[in-house]
């Protein structure tokens, strides 16, 4: 049984905080990879710190610059109707690298 401490975070300064103290904390947002190594015994983080509720999922589409938050995923950017007007060539490749 792999042990660890779980945390969420809905504050992006308390997320970072968090990290900060502690060395052997690691932030999980899809977390697949993270497991698989948990899983391996490839890494043992002490403490899990959740960011998924985390207010870093936007997408905008200003001044002729696309930006898109840190959490946002593949799927999401891909439907983006501003992605799809704008962008097409980076919706086929993110629908066809989709697993």
């Amino acid at each position: 049984m792999i042990n660890f401490q779980y945390l969420r975070t809905t504050v992006v300064k308390t997320a970072l905080s968090l990290i900060n103290k502690d060395s052997k904390a690691v932030f999980i947002a899809g977390g697949t990879n993270l497991v698989d190594l948990m899983k391996r015994g490839v890494t043992a983080p002490e403490k899990l710190i959740d960011i998924n509720h985390l207010p870093l999922k936007q997408i905008n589409f200003a001044n002729n610059l696309l930006q898109i938050g840190a959490l946002t995923s593949n799927s999401a950017l891909a439907e983006a109707p501003i992605v799809k007007e704008k962008f097409p060539l980076l919706t086929m490749a993110l629908q066809a690298g989709a697993s």
